[in-house]
């Protein structure tokens, strides 16, 4: 699975479409907000579930990190 932003770096890279640096380097910089919101978003779920449910989900992830990592990084 991709993000979108990773969808269209590889849409960019596949396609050849020029840009100029500036653009590139505003899309990393989105990529890095875009997994600092997916973490957040993960431990802040996490954080809401009760007791059992945390658990659960525990023992399968055990960080908003670890999460992005397995889920968006092939």
């Amino acid at each position: 699975m991709k993000t979108a932003m990773q969808e269209l770096m590889q849409w960019m890279e596949e396609t050849e479409f020029m840009v100029n640096k500036a653009f590139i380097d505003k899309v990393n910089e989105c990529l890095e907000k875009e997994k600092d919101q997916i973490v957040n978003a993960f431990e802040v779920g996490y954080k809401s579930c009760d007791i059992d449910e945390a658990f659960e989900i525990n023992r399968k992830l055990a960080s908003g990190e670890q999460h992005y990592n397995k889920t968006y990084n092939l």
